[in-house]
């Protein structure tokens, strides 16, 4: 059972109301029209703007003056409300929404605002990753008070009327949720008063947001299945909060246990094993060794020097001192959408753990695990040169796949002189690269072909860089599972398909342009990773495998299926080797989110073990 939080924006969650009069105030100036009283601006919010200033004007919508002031609106918005958004911030809106996820709310906003306008307030105000679902006035057909914005935030989250609330502070909110069915709060510190909404009926009228708060808490039913949502939150977070552990062991080992522990959550696994599972591998690793205890930072990193020390693994403990403090100074959103860019040419690195750390937090919505992810990605940065990359017309139409399946019988046709310059190549251990990778072994051949690279790698096809993104992440998806399926068990190809689920979250944290970036980075990379092995799956076998399962389709509710993954749950539990739950956790997101494609769940049965590590190590790490 889904429970549902709706919430208005202006003047529910931010005290918008002030800062949009001023607004109509500057668009009317910029038209030449005369000043409108600032109570009948009031009166307006939480109608779409063309209604608001066809109204204001006293014109029919299509008359070009309302398009005017829109457009002059929206400047204002840019220039006036986004400075300020933090200040406007209600009291105990963001504790009360963190306590409301904390309880396992589905956290959405229905709003009269364009969705990019909205979407950069709530970004401003630092309050977007609190939100699942944002639904705008130009979402829908029917914009607020009709109760298509309350139904499509219960559609795309499967949700039932009856297990969700609406809370606003105007009369279209509160008759948006009547017609959907669904509760609702009204809160009295908005545009409309009390007396007016009361007229609307709301299920419940509140002061305060502290109030409203425990309004949705003491009313919507619990889940059949939790005993207590804030107590076993409580205890995922406080393992991902944990700041006792160094981020690697044994040199350049991963501390992965993280990233089980996001796996099991999400697999619904009880809060107490998860902490049992947790405690055992810090204490006795699956490679037989216990993680290491956190390092007090010895370095100051700041803007002037972070570049400089990008894949220096030099003291991750100031490089999260570093993040740490930027994200307190811009936000979260800001951080990132500061910093990524830079770094996403490094996802390699670490065999791509720094990647999964950063992308898993985003994902399960912990603060200080995202920050440790940024500044694992710092620390371990292996560049994988995109620059390099140049877009061939050469390979027209091709999608993910087909790019796949020529390259594999390029290698299939070169395989002996590929083989033996890739062995040439890794032999080759005078290159500027940090010695603790040559101790690794299989991270030292990945730095080294990322560093030398290969002619085929940089040919880049369209769909790269013109491909909707989220159509080449479905794809690319698709991709690195058939590889994982060609050579089940083979632990680099899982990390391309954990890495990709990462991948897919920190792209969404970007600005939509810089998105293929992310892509390109992604097809780098994993061509790099796949060349440096110095073999490639045969095509033929990828194509018969593509053939059994490109349009094999599950039926979701199909009780036989439920009861398999119910068994894999179950085994991967039961795993020491803590990259099967993660297999199982992306494998069955992966498949929920195609609506059923076989390959998904076919491919989460397919366990690895956990490597032997090789005779490098018995040399002392390099640390």
């Amino acid at each position: 059972m889904t429970r549902v939080a709706m919430f208005d924006l202006d003047g529910t969650l931010v005290d918008s109301p002030r800062a949009i009069v001023e607004a109509f105030g500057v668009a009317f100036a910029a038209m030449g029209a005369d000043p409108r009283d600032p109570a009948d601006i009031r009166a307006t919010i939480g109608l779409p703007l063309e209604q608001a200033f066809a109204k204001l004007l006293g014109v029919p919508q299509d008359d070009p003056r309302v398009a005017e002031g829109v457009a002059q609106y929206q400047e204002a918005f840019r220039t006036v409300i986004l400075p300020r958004a933090r200040s406007l911030v209600f009291p105990g809106v963001a504790e009360g929404l963190d306590e409301l996820r904390r309880r396992g709310f589905e956290l959405t906003v229905a709003t009269s605002k364009f969705h990019a306008s909205a979407d950069a307030l709530l970004t401003a105000a630092g309050l977007r990753d609190h939100f699942t679902v944002l639904i705008g006035a130009d979402d829908v057909t029917f914009p607020k008070p009709h109760p298509e914005p309350g139904l499509l935030i219960l559609e795309r989250l499967d949700a039932r009327p009856e297990h969700a609330v609406m809370v606003g502070d105007t009369t279209h909110d509160l008759r948006m949720a009547e017609a959907a069915g669904i509760a609702s709060v009204a809160v009295t510190y908005g545009v409309h008063q009390r007396a007016e909404l009361e007229a609307a009926r709301p299920t419940y009228v509140a002061e305060t947001f502290p109030e409203v708060v425990a309004h949705i808490v003491g009313t919507l039913p619990r889940t059949t299945w939790v005993k207590d949502p804030l107590v076993e939150a409580a205890l995922v977070d406080e393992m991902l909060n944990d700041r006792t552990h160094h981020i690697e062991f044994n040199g350049h080992l991963t501390n992965h246990v993280k990233h089980a522990v996001v796996a099991l959550a999400g697999l619904g696994i009880a809060p107490e094993r998860i902490k049992a599972y947790h405690d055992n591998y810090v204490t006795l690793t699956p490679y037989g060794c216990p993680v290491e205890p956190a390092r007090a930072p010895q370095l100051t990193i700041d803007d002037d020097n972070w570049v400089q020390l990008l894949g220096k693994r030099q003291d991750f403990a100031a490089h999260c001192e570093f993040f740490d403090r930027r994200e307190r100074e811009l936000g979260m959103p800001e951080m990132l959408r500061r910093y990524l860019p830079r770094l996403l040419s490094g996802w390699v690195g670490a065999l791509q753990h720094a990647t999964i750390h950063l992308g898993w937090a985003l994902d399960a919505g912990n603060r200080w695990m995202a920050i440790e992810g940024i500044a694992y990605l710092a620390f371990a940065h292996v560049d994988c040169h995109p620059e390099r990359a140049v877009v061939s017309e050469a390979y027209g139409a091709e999608l993910p796949k087909d790019s796949l399946l020529r390259i594999a019988g390029y290698w299939e046709d070169n395989r002996q002189e590929l083989g033996a310059w890739v062995q040439n190549l890794v032999d080759d251990t005078t290159s500027d690269i940090h010695p603790e990778l040559l101790r690794s072994g299989l991270q030292h051949r990945i730095a080294r072909m990322l560093g030398e690279g290969h002619p085929k790698i940089y040919e880049t096809p369209a769909w790269v860089t013109d491909q909707d993104t989220d159509a080449s992440w479905d794809q690319l998806a698709y991709l690195v599972t058939l590889l994982y399926l060609a050579e089940p068990g083979d632990f680099l190809l899982l990390h391309l398909m954990t890495a990709l689920h990462a991948m897919r979250h920190i792209a969404d944290a970007l600005p939509e342009e810089q998105r293929p970036e992310a892509v390109k980075c992604y097809w780098t990379g994993i061509l790099g990773v796949l060349f440096s092995r110095g073999h490639f799956s045969l095509p033929g076998k990828l194509t018969a495998l593509d053939s059994l399962f490109d349009t094999a389709v599950d039926d979701v509710d199909d009780p036989r299926w439920n009861r398999e993954w119910e068994w894999l749950i179950a085994r991967a539990a039961e795993e020491e080797e803590e990259h099967n739950p993660k297999l199982v956790y992306v494998m069955r997101a992966m498949w929920r989110n195609t609506g059923g494609r076989s390959i998904y769940r076919v491919a989460a049965g397919q366990f690895t073990a956990t490597p032997e590590l090789p005779a490098t190590f018995e040399q002392p790490p390099v640390d």
